[in-house]
Formats: structure tokens, sequence, C-alpha cells
């Protein structure tokens, strides 16, 4: 089978990104409430049919779908055809579809023009990946980590999840993970009047470069400088990513690179690969290395994919403080969690933009970069890793990766997800029932680690950017953490970060493929996660008070509407700060539905 990305796009590869992005925006435009297409009848097969009548009167869409839980369908791609002067057609341009919506949606002219423009670049992206052709789950049920991280198709949630605005064809070939090229990075050396490096207190800066560098390498760098004249200890050394360099630096912090307070110290020796967020690299000449993270600023899933100084500056610390909270943990210490800590990073702020009041974030978020700690360092010698994002895969053959690491296990896949829950979904009820912190859990933020086929643990990453506490936390929170962690007055949001980020942003997805293609019902599904919660519960009878301050089982919980930040109030404005979807609304909650026997549909 091809592997690479190919030049050209073939007309089949266009319909079928097409209608794959077309079915994929109906479901989730309804689960936000902003599509709402009118029932037709139940077809034989049990499907229920559906017509969207657009902003024109001759022009119209019909459907077929089948409910799930949480107000979600699951939506039969080959069933849409779309009606235009009586006419049927099964040509679909999903670009054209919310053209025809703009006026049912209330979109404004520079919305749809900018909205249309993330649609095809995810179209294009989209149908790369088609013509570099689609490997099987069972080949990769038996592929190495990288090859599955290069495998997938990017966020389940959001509609132009490859927008990636800023990148050209060539760039995608090159810099996407899913062109499975890799990359080195180039190193410059920053003045220490502009640049800062925070690390944890163990580690030695000089030995950290030295390092992450390469011994010979550093040696040549501090040459270089010296042979310019200039003090080696007066600068920090940068790794930037190739297209940040071409496209942001050389220009944006000109004034800078000719006065000498940034040198272009060259190319680095090791070699790169691309992660699920583009900006994350990881080294495949010494795997033993931290993972790399570097600004790459492309408009990507909603924001500019910089870094952000004041999330730099704290994050070695947080990861100081999580560690410490949890190290004497004896429950999580038995299940092998493993929390990815990121233990250094330097940021340069920009001289001009840095001093503007109140700058839209992007415009310091240019140059810096972070490491984190390599997940193969804990790896023991029987186990294997994946991205959980990998258990939303489903092969052209309708044949799901979940179900083929089951059959790889021999064991079945209700056995499967046990284990799974056990390995994911326990150790999360942990960190938020015992030491109160909410990080986001979903499917690029989670590696599975699996021992002779079957989940074992999980590793936790990028838990500093986002990580939230509760009123318990906060308690315990060292003083000069305390401006830069988000803490929730709230205690409805507490539960929200599993209810939403486990169950809405996951989950939903998980049970609708086991439902659809593994004859797993979604009701047993989520018996399973009930039971998994309820386990947990019993192990630790405690926590009662936090388990009832802090409620799962709540009949509703709120919507997020992640792809109307968008559509809607002006989602295209240079926002301030960055994009966060607004939460309200209600979705029935399954573990309640499950815990109280209510009736719930079996399709």
């Amino acid at each position: 089978m091809n592997t690479t990305l190919k030049n050209t796009i073939s007309k089949e590869n266009w319909q079928q990104a097409n209608r794959s992005l077309m079915a994929k925006t109906i479901a989730e435009l309804m689960h936000e409430e902003l599509l709402k297409p009118v029932f037709s009848y139940e077809d034989e097969a049990g499907y229920s049919v559906f017509t969207i009548a657009t902003g024109f009167e001759n022009i119209s869409y019909r459907f077929r779908g089948q409910e799930r839980m949480m107000d979600y369908w699951h939506i039969d791609k080959d069933s849409i055809t779309k009606t235009e002067n009586g006419d049927p057609d099964s040509v679909i341009e999903v670009t054209d579809f919310f053209r025809e919506m703009q006026a049912v949606f209330d979109l404004d002219p520079n919305t749809l023009a900018r909205y249309t423009e993330e649609l095809l670049h995810t179209l294009y992206c989209d149908a790369l990946i088609l013509s570099r052709g689609i490997i099987s789950s069972r080949d990769l049920a038996v592929a190495d980590y990288q090859t599955v991280e290069h495998s997938m198709t990017g966020h389940p949630w959001v509609i132009v999840n490859k927008s990636r605005l800023g990148f050209s064809p060539r760039d995608l070939k090159t810099f996407a993970p899913e062109a499975r090229e890799n990359l080195k990075v180039i190193w410059l050396a920053s003045h220490r009047s502009r640049a800062t490096f925070q690390a944890l207190e163990h580690i030695d800066r000089e030995e950290f470069y030295r390092s992450e560098i390469g011994d010979d390498l550093y040696k040549s760098f501090a040459k270089k400088l010296a042979d310019e004249g200039r003090i080696v200890d007066d600068y920090l050394f940068i790794p930037v990513h190739p297209w940040q360099w071409e496209h942001k630096l050389q220009v944006q912090f000109a004034g800078d690179i000719a006065s000498g307070l940034l040198v272009n110290l060259g190319e680095g020796n090791d070699v790169y690969s691309p992660q699920q967020s583009i900006r994350t690299l990881f080294n495949t000449d010494h795997p033993e290395k931290r993972y790399l993270k570097t600004a790459v600023s492309i408009l990507s899933t909603g924001n500019i994919r910089g870094l952000s100084p004041r999330q730099m500056k704290i994050a070695p610390s947080i990861t100081d403080w999580v560690k410490s909270l949890i190290r004497d943990d004896a429950y999580l210490k038995a299940r092998g969690t493993i929390f990815l800590g990121e233990e250094a990073s330097v940021t340069y702020l920009h001289p001009q933009y840095a001093s503007i009041d109140q700058v839209p974030y992007q415009y310091n978020e240019f140059l810096g970069a972070l490491w984190r700690e390599s997940a193969e360092n804990y790896l023991q010698e029987d186990e294997e890793m994946v991205t959980m994002a990998s258990l939303l895969y489903v092969d052209d053959h309708g044949i799901p990766l979940v179900q083929a690491f089951a059959e790889k296990a021999e064991i079945s896949i209700q056995e499967w997800l046990k284990s799974y829950l056990d390995a994911y979904l326990t150790p999360l009820l942990h960190i938020y029932y015992t030491h109160s912190l909410c990080v986001t859990p979903h499917g690029e933020n989670i590696m599975i680690v699996l021992k002779n086929g079957i989940p074992h643990r999980i590793v936790i990453k990028d838990f500093v950017d986002d990580i939230v506490l509760t009123k318990e936390a906060r308690e315990k929170l060292p003083a000069h953490l305390a401006d830069g962690l988000i803490q929730s007055s709230n205690k409805d949001n507490i539960p929200l970060f599993i209810l939403l980020g486990v169950f809405d942003a996951f989950f939903r997805y998980l049970s609708d493929i086991l439902h659809t293609y593994s004859h797993v019902k979604e009701q047993t599904f989520w018996t399973l996660v009930h039971h998994c919660v309820e386990q947990y519960k019993a192990e630790n009878a405690h926590l009662q008070e936090r388990y009832e301050k802090y409620d799962l089982y709540v009949p509703e919980f709120k919507r997020f509407y992640i792809n109307s930040l968008r559509l809607k109030n002006n989602g295209y404005s240079e926002n301030k700060a960055f994009a966060i979807p607004r939460k309200d609304g209600a979705l029935s909650n399954p573990l309640y539905q499950i815990a109280n026997k209510n009736p719930v549909s079996v399709l």
C-alpha cells in the first residue's frame, strides 16, 4: 500500500472527503442544536430519514441516521443527497452547504468566507490522507507507536479539524503528522536580556542543553558564539520549528537578529517526528530524550498554535507541584499511572508586541520551546503504547481498531473494554476525587499502555496547560502558582471535566463506533462505564462527601458548543485571549439513565 502523500487529489477522493465531512457536519451541528433537520419518516431498517431546508427554496438535503445517547446521531454518509430544482444529486460539496445555510445559520460574510477557507484546507488534507491509503485496523493493531500516531485523522469533535491556515501544500506534505516525514529543528542563541529559561530544580541548564543538543554540537554552537565575540553565558538556546523560522521569525524578529540578540546557530543533528498536534516533536534518533514542543503559528482547531509565555514560565513548577501531590499515592503507584512532566522551557518575548497593552495572544507566542519527558523511559519490556485517539479509528472495511486490539489479545471486546476503563477511567476518578485536580484527558492527551495487547495503564500528558483546581486543591496550592492556574469556584464545573471531557468528547464517539461496527450496544458500553465508576466508589467509600458534591450522576449536564464558537458571535475576531467555547443547554447523562434504569433506545 502506498503510504506517502501524493501531489494530486483525485475526483473520487475529493468527493469522498466531502461526503465524510458532510456527515460529520450534520452530526456535530445537530448535537450543538444549530442544525435542526425535519423528521420525515422511519425506513425499514429503523433509520430516521430527515430533510434539511436551506436558505434557498429550490435547494434541500436528505439523509438518514440513527439516534444515540447524549443527543447524538450516527449519520449514514452514503444516504446524503442534495436536491436542486427537483433533481437529486449525489455529489456533495460541504462549502456549498454552508453557503446555502448562510441565512439559516445567520452567518456574516466574513465568518462564512473564513470558515470556508478552513473547510477547504480540511478537505484538502482529508483527500490527501485518502490518496495515501488507509491502513487496515488489523495491520495498525500490530504497528509501532509512531505509525499509529501518524494514521490519526484529527479531532473528532471539530468539523474543521485540519484547517492549518498558514501551511502550504508543500508544508502539509512535509510537516503534517500524516505525511510521515521527519524534520530537524533550527537552534537559535537568544540573549538573556530577552529570553528566560525555567526548569525543575534538579536540572542544570548547561547539562540540560548538552544532553538535548548533543555534546559535540553544543561545543560547536558555543565556539560559534565565541568566535563572533559573544559571551556564551549571556545566551540561551532555543530550538525552533523550520516552518516558524521561515514564515515568522526571520521577519518578525529581524531587528533582534540584526543586532545579535538572536543568532541562528544552524540545524540540529537529531531527527524529529511531528505528533498529532504538529508542534510537538518526538525524537526518533533518541526516543529516550524529551518531547519537544515548539511554536508553529498556524490557525488550527480554533486557535493559533504558538506557545504561551505565562504557561511556559510556570510549566516546570506545576509539574513539580502535581508530581509532589501524587508521589506517595499508593493507589496510582499500584496502577502505574504516568504523568509526563514538563521539565524545562524557554521563552523569548517580542520587544514591540510585548509592549502593546492587551495585545492579542498570538503576538506574544512566536518564539519559545517546552521540553516534556519521554514516555519511552517508563515502559517495561513487555509493554507497548498507543495514543488513545486511535480507539476511534475505523478502517475502510468498517473494522474499528479497538476491535482489532481485542482480537490481537484473544479476548472478547467487552473484556478488552473493561480493562480499558479500569486503566483509563479509574485513575482519572482518583485524580479528581482524591487530589481535586481537573486535567483534560481527551484522546490526544492520553496514551494507553498495552501489556500483551490488553490495556494496562495510562500516560497523561499536556496536563499543565489545562489543569483546573477545585476548592480542595486550591488549599494546597503554593502561593507562587496562585496566578498561573485556572481555579474554579463553581462546583458544577468540576464534574463537567469528566462529563464533557470524557463522556461527551470521547465516549460519545467510542460508544457509537462500538454500536455501529462491533455489535456492542451503547447501553452495554455505558453499563461497563457505570460499573467502573461504582467499583471505584466502593473501593474508596471515604470520599462519599466528594461524590455527592461533585456528582457524576446528575440527570443532565451542559453542552459544549465547540463548532458554534467559530460560526457564531463573530468567531473570527482578533481575540485577546485563547478562544474558549461556551457551555450551555443540557444533555441527558448516560450514567444517570443506566443507574436509574430509565428506558433508552436500543437500536
